[in-house]
């Protein structure tokens, strides 16, 4: 009966529900949702008035500060390996036609949605870090609700405050919010929001001013989740940044020089010294190699080697 009733549409999943005396119903796309609604809302099927509404998801997930490089393939396979993914889409630029270094993508089950959540929440990709955050369905039923009114500034100097940013970026437009991330007490700063009017505008500040230096610094701009505000949109992202600098909080942090070479008498330590890392920011327009760490470049790590031999003999001679 249900297929009868949604007999013009393309159907791709149906449940009903008797007891509830309700159908769940996926449709082809969007568009053909939106048209079942207009069409079907508050019509009669046996002598009764049936109610016809999106289905709230809670999994579905925002995915910002991408690379503006970043390929719906990309989207895809970063996303794709935490569960069955229902729908996974780019949001596209009007105006470029490039990315505009965010996207959505909506898994079958909540609990591969919180696994993605956790797991890609400040993954490297470039030079950002990715930031994913929970999104209402009903932002994805109007094409403008797609694209963001609000901006990320990242890596401004720690001495910055509120009213310079404002100063900054007021020079254009003015905008309706503007705050950094300043919590008292809080370890979670150097960035702010910035939120226009319109999505045109931020769009517009975020190509003109995208790795300006500020204070010999250079910043780094990204449109935030749509649809919420400038000032739940700074919380979120200090929520998440508080996750994680929480996160990283386990991690031991790599032995300095001075460290290694107190525990010359351990042979592990020296084992370190000849493992290869690096250190390093990226730079440039697409990033700079990082650099070999000063301390552990081949001559002076052969020379450290060497130096932790003659402490070992030295301990053993004095036993």
């Amino acid at each position: 009966e249900v297929h009868e009733i949604l007999r013009e549409y393309e159907l791709k999943y149906c449940f009903v529900d008797r007891n509830k005396g309700t159908a769940f119903v996926t449709l082809l796309n969007g568009d053909q949702a939106q048209d079942a609604i207009r069409s079907l809302h508050q019509s009669i099927v046996r002598s009764r008035d049936i109610t016809v509404q999106l289905q709230p998801t809670d999994s579905l997930l925002c995915l910002t500060n991408l690379p503006h490089t970043f390929t719906a393939q990309q989207l895809e396979e970063l996303v794709r390996s935490y569960g069955n993914i229902e729908r996974c889409f780019l949001v596209y630029s009007e105006l470029t036609g490039h990315s505009k270094g965010y996207g959505f993508v909506e898994y079958m089950k909540k609990d591969s949605a919180s696994r993605a959540r956790s797991e890609l929440l400040g993954r490297p990709e470039g030079d950002r870090a990715v930031m994913v955050q929970w999104t209402d369905v009903n932002q994805l039923t109007a094409g403008h609700h797609l694209h963001s009114k609000c901006l990320c500034v990242d890596r401004l100097p720690q001495e910055y405050d509120s009213e310079e940013l404002t100063l900054l970026f007021s020079d254009r437009y003015k905008p309706v919010f503007c705050q950094l991330a300043q919590d008292e007490g809080s370890p979670v700063r150097g960035f702010g929001v910035v939120e226009y009017e319109s999505a045109e505008q931020a769009e517009a500040i975020l190509i003109e001013m995208d790795r300006t230096l500020v204070g010999g610094q250079e910043i780094r701009l990204s449109l935030c989740t749509p649809g919420t505000s400038g000032r739940s949109t700074l919380a979120a992202l200090i929520a998440a940044q508080g996750v994680m600098l929480s996160n990283k909080k386990g991690l031991l942090p790599e032995p300095n020089l001075a460290q290694l070479l107190n525990s010359m008498t351990n042979p592990a330590a020296l084992q370190v010294l000849m493992r290869p890392y690096h250190t390093g920011k990226r730079g440039g327009k697409f990033g700079r190699p990082p650099s070999l760490s000063p301390f552990l470049r081949p001559p002076l790590t052969a020379a450290l080697f060497q130096l932790g031999k003659v402490q070992q003999v030295r301990i053993l001679w004095s036993v």
